[in-house]
């Protein structure tokens, strides 16, 4: 008997974490056999479908507070490092007392697996605080800390932990040396599992992975798979919300609406409404915002801001990422201006321009310097609204305003508007050179609109408040359509400072595509649409002549 039973230990490892073979202490101090969980059990089944099918486990996970990951993943290396010869396991967490507790489950499942099944528990060549390797296996689990890259280059690993990648320090350094040390082989496993911490590294990875730009794959664990986080009710009432701390972009009507929308999206019964009540209040600070990077109810949710958002959170949820109909470059050739698909082309077209709209070109210059705050172009339909090409890059003046003049040319002669500060300037001077309708500023000295000498607009004190607003209207009221991905991730890391108290781009984040998008609708609104009714009917388009090209010419005007 012992025999079989180490022999399927030996062909499938992870059999020792279904069958209750593990010990784990408890919350409460208790002893107890690892029974899993809802969130454990859909884990390991995802891992185990991976491996049947000789793919290697690359997982972003991304969960609540205390769901048991962590534990499940000490538990699959464990098995799978005790039962095998030849096997480098790494564990790492973001702090040494973190990775030290991590460690010390692993310890705990050879000690009780030697008491509890002595035949499955192989004996130790070596034990202590760093490497638990097994005799006459060549298998060992090493822990380390983020803060310590080298250790991820030191082995070649078949199983690795990170945990709660989204604090380490520099999670690309740690992945750039681990990922070369471990073999692009079905038998190898990598979970970075993690609470989020707002818009950082893990994010980018999170939405590459989201995207299918990458191998790894994101899972994603509610807070309500847990049985644990119920409470039941006293004399039938919910938690007293009370206690809760509604910021500026929340309400206590606003609290309850949202409340019965994810009662209703999820299913969620009355008592897990009131635990979610009583967590806020009192582990959360009362603070929503908070509860939501914790115990977050889908992924977007979980990437909180260090600040209060600025862009309402119902109307940025209802936006969708759209994909471009084309990349590429805007060309003139044979006496009109044509776009060519380009595989790494600076812009993203969203629509083509079609007969009778009308179109605004928005400008956010830089000083063009890679690593700094990046030159932006935009796009917008006047009449339906939408953002229907973008650009976005380290550009150096002259080359933002080659690309405004191109972009305004190709939408139909469209109205240019540079921002006119700073970097600016310089390409108010050279795009009124090369095009010549040029925004000038508005005056309003005598109650009639008029425009005056200055080129460009200008975002001050007065102008950017306004213009901040008024995007926010038409994202809260969804009479806007954002379309583009990066203005999307710009807006959702747009916050108000919590300090200086003003709106601005979180630290490290850019903000060029959204300055863009509230000029553009700042002048929409002084110059509105003259159309009367939509052309329905689009402007007619031909392959463009010659070799090359790849895209769509416009003919006529």
């Amino acid at each position: 008997m012992f025999a079989d039973e180490k022999a399927m230990c030996v062909f499938n490892p992870l059999f020792m974490v279904e069958e209750d073979f593990f010990k784990i202490k408890t919350k409460t101090g208790e002893l107890l056999k690892l029974k899993l969980n809802k969130p454990q059990r859909y884990v390991v089944n995802f891992i185990k479908k991976l491996r049947a099918e000789k793919k290697p486990v690359r997982l972003w996970i991304l969960k609540g507070r205390q769901q048991g990951v962590s534990t499940l993943s000490e538990a699959m290396i464990y098995a799978l490092t005790s039962q095998q010869d030849n096997r480098n396991s790494l564990i790492m967490g973001d702090q040494e007392d973190k990775s030290e507790y991590l460690f010390q489950m692993s310890k705990l499942y050879h000690e009780e697996l030697r008491r509890g099944y002595p035949h499955l528990a192989p004996p130790l060549k070596k034990s202590n605080a760093k490497m638990l390797e097994f005799e006459d296996q060549r298998s060992q689990i090493i822990i380390e800390t983020a803060k310590n890259i080298n250790a991820a280059r030191a082995y070649t690993y078949t199983y690795v932990h990170l945990s709660e990648v989204a604090t380490f320090p520099d999670l690309t350094g740690v992945l750039t040396a681990l990922m070369q040390s471990v073999p692009n082989y079905w038998d190898t496993m990598v979970i970075g599992e993690t609470t989020a911490n707002g818009m950082n590294e893990f994010y980018e990875e999170w939405k590459r992975a989201e995207e299918g730009k990458t191998d790894w794959i994101p899972v994603f664990i509610p807070w309500f798979w847990s049985e644990e986080y119920s409470l039941p009710l006293e004399n039938s009432q919910l938690y007293p919300i009370a206690g809760m701390n509604f910021g500026a972009d929340n309400n206590e009507r606003k609290f309850l609406e949202e409340e019965q929308k994810i009662k209703a999206e999820f299913n969620l019964t009355a008592e897990q409404l009131n635990w979610r009540r009583w967590c806020i209040v009192n582990n959360c600070k009362g603070d929503i915002n908070i509860f939501k990077q914790e115990y977050p109810s889908f992924p977007q949710e979980a990437f909180v801001m260090s600040g209060e958002n600025f862009f309402d959170r119902d109307g940025m949820n209802k936006q969708k990422e759209v994909k471009p109909v084309a990349i590429g470059e805007i060309f003139y050739d044979n006496m009109e201006y044509r776009f060519r698909d380009q595989q790494h082309g600076r812009l993203e077209i969203f629509a083509y321009p079609t007969r009778g709209e009308e179109y605004l070109v928005v400008l956010d210059a830089a000083e063009g310097t890679p690593g700094r705050d990046e030159a932006a172009a935009l796009v917008l339909d006047k009449a339906l609204n939408d953002v229907v090409a973008v650009a976005a890059g380290p550009y150096t003046p002259e080359e933002l305003t080659q690309i405004g003049v191109n972009l305004a040319h190709y939408y139909r002669e469209a109205l240019l508007i540079p921002e006119n500060k700073g970097y600016g300037y310089m390409v108010c001077q050279l795009a009124y050179q090369k095009y010549g309708n040029i925004y000038r500023k508005i005056t309003n000295k005598t109650g009639q609109i008029e425009q005056s000498d200055e080129l460009g607009f200008n975002t001050n004190a007065i102008t950017r408040p306004t213009m901040l607003a008024r995007l926010n209207d038409e994202i809260k009221y969804s009479s806007t359509r954002l379309a583009s991905k990066r203005l999307i991730d710009e807006c959702r890391a747009f916050i108000v400072d919590p300090k200086s108290k003003k709106p601005q781009a979180q630290n490290g984040k850019q903000d060029g595509l959204v300055m863009c998008r509230a000029i553009a609708g700042e002048v929409r609104a002084q110059f509105p649409s003259i159309k009367l009714n939509r052309v329905v009917e689009e402007e007619a388009y031909s392959e463009p002549a010659g070799a090359g090209y790849g895209g769509l010419a416009r003919k006529g005007r």
